[in-house]
């Protein structure tokens, strides 16, 4: 029986494509994730250089300098969004922007109001959607301020229109309120940029990671996809279907030892497998589990077991070829992800719901239940739901077992 055993493990590892989807695949996938959610989490401001045109539009715009001393972070505790730099005219501006000095610069154009002109390297940094720059969060924020700014100073024109029979004294005062408040406001829309609009507070002891349900949703699928260990060894057991198990049929080895020789080789791989996967998912995406990594590989340890009494049930499946059983797998479980939420915030909305109004179809998606085990770890204190849901895969588990072994015990062949 060992020597069986030894055998199914070598088989399983020296496949090819259980090496590329089970071994490079998650890892290649968990990189991208990271990727692309790195941008996000770590989201800052990043100041940039830019050209302050002082002529003579600037200083017919009250507040002016008031609003670049804000946005250069010098009342604002050290927030800043841009590094100034003054010159004379827009052409000196465009020179400097030109040479890669600046990225951009600020001027007051013919009509009064404030804008902002930027280089062509920014603008293109900015829009790419696959750009995890922080560029982007500053010129959205400095867009925003100078808006506000050119309404305020709208407000204060309209004012002054409104009243031209007002002291000059009545209306130097409103002038200087105005200014004041637009300072105010430049002063609390640049401390805001930092984009600490909320606090966040856990109602556990974790408090995971925004994204860490993609990761595991990950996690879900791979397990069921590692079923593809035990429906190739025990096709290759199978006299009908391999000249290996046709030997292996006239051998002196009983059916049931090589049956469980198969399922802890196959179990054995999967388990590694996954293990792999979520080291690679822990240590290097960090994506943490609160300091419960040896539940984690319980978790994986269940997982792997279920996945593996699947593929034996469907490896069993009479007059199927290897091909058609790999395909099977393949298809639960990429459409059991995308109930789990691992296809994009739609499909992650598409899990909520099910989770919320028919739970009851949770119950029959292995994939859901893998990412269960470490939403419960996640976001629950109390073990009871991570317990909850191992025995629903155990109880998966034992039913698949159970028909697998009758698929077997049932296997007769009229001739080899």
């Amino acid at each position: 029986m060992w020597t069986t055993f030894l055998t199914t493990i070598k088989v399983n590892l020296r496949e090819k494509s259980n090496l590329l989807w089970l071994f490079i695949f998650p890892i290649l996938l968990a990189s991208l994730f990271w990727g692309m959610f790195s941008g996000l989490t770590n989201s800052h401001i990043q100041a940039q250089n830019f050209a302050v045109v002082h002529d003579s539009n600037w200083e017919s715009v009250a507040g002016a300098d008031s609003l670049v001393t804000a946005l250069a972070g010098k009342n604002t505790n050290g927030t800043k969004l841009i590094h100034p730099t003054t010159v004379s005219s827009v052409s000196v501006a465009k020179k400097r922007v030109q040479t890669k000095h600046d990225n951009g610069y600020l001027f007051v154009n013919d009509q009064g109001s404030f804008s902002l002109a930027i280089s062509d390297d920014l603008y293109t940094e900015v829009t790419d959607p696959l750009s995890s720059s922080t560029a982007g969060i500053t010129i959205s924020s400095l867009r925003s301020i100078i808006t506000q700014f050119n309404h305020s100073q709208a407000t204060l024109k309209a004012l002054a229109a409104t009243h031209p029979a007002a002291s000059m004294q009545e209306r130097m005062e409103s002038q200087n309120q105005a200014r004041a408040q637009i300072e105010r406001y430049v002063t609390a829309s640049a401390a805001s940029a930092t984009l600490k609009y909320t606090r966040n507070h856990s109602l556990t002891h974790f408090a995971p990671d925004q994204f860490a349900r993609y990761y595991y949703a990950l996690l879900g699928m791979v397990s069921m996809m590692s079923m593809s260990f035990a429906i190739v060894s025990i096709t290759t057991a199978q006299a009908n279907l391999s000249y290996v198990g046709a030997r292996r049929s006239i051998a002196p080895l009983p059916k049931w030892r090589q049956f469980i020789a198969i399922l802890l080789a196959s179990w054995l791989t999967s388990f590694l497998s996954l293990v792999l996967s979520f080291c690679y998912i822990r240590f290097v995406c960090n994506i943490a589990v609160g300091g419960r990594e040896p539940l984690a590989i319980v978790a994986l340890l269940i997982a792997s077991f279920t996945a593996t009494t699947f593929g034996l049930l469907i490896g069993t499946i009479p007059r199927l070829s290897r091909g058609a059983k790999s395909g099977i797998s393949t298809a639960i479980a990429c459409f059991g992800a995308l109930f789990a939420g691992l296809y994009g915030s739609l499909a992650m909305n598409l899990s909520d719901y099910i989770s919320r109004n028919l739970p009851k179809l949770d119950l029959f998606n292995p994939v859901k239940q893998v990412s269960n085990l470490f939403y419960d770890l996640l976001y629950y204190d109390s073990l009871q739901p991570f317990m909850t849901t191992i025995g629903i895969l155990l109880i998966t588990a034992a039913i698949c077992m159970t028909l697998a072994i009758s698929l077997m015990r049932r296997r007769s062949y009229a001739n080899l």
